[in-house]
């Protein structure tokens, strides 16, 4: 058994490994279409031995983890969606310096 390098979580308990942005697309939708708090999900990648994980929230939120110590959060809000795709486009490749880069400068 390998273990994904990837893994996408909902609030509402879906999972998926070795995310795709398809598979993060998908998930956008289904938040769009609720109109309840628990519409939320995050992306982990692990990285060496540590975990770097971004979360997206129906209100546009992102709260993005990239170390152990959850005191280095970086937390911004978005105007659309499809910032928050490009976002996780960037995060999917690795390009953590430029996320953080992002959601620091928001």
């Amino acid at each position: 058994m390998s273990i994904p390098e990837t893994y996408l979580q909902t609030a509402w308990g879906d999972s998926i490994d070795d995310v795709t942005m398809e598979d993060i697309e998908e998930i956008i939708s289904e938040i769009i279409e609720m109109d309840h708090e628990e519409g939320f999900f995050w992306v982990g990648i692990f990285n060496g031995d540590s975990e770097i994980i971004l979360e997206a929230h129906n209100d546009l939120t992102v709260l993005g983890t990239f170390e152990e110590d959850d005191e280095q959060q970086v937390k911004a809000k978005f105007e659309t969606w499809d910032e928050i795709k490009n976002l996780y486009a960037l995060f999917l490749a690795k390009d953590f310096d430029q996320v953080q880069t992002i959601l620091r400068d928001r």
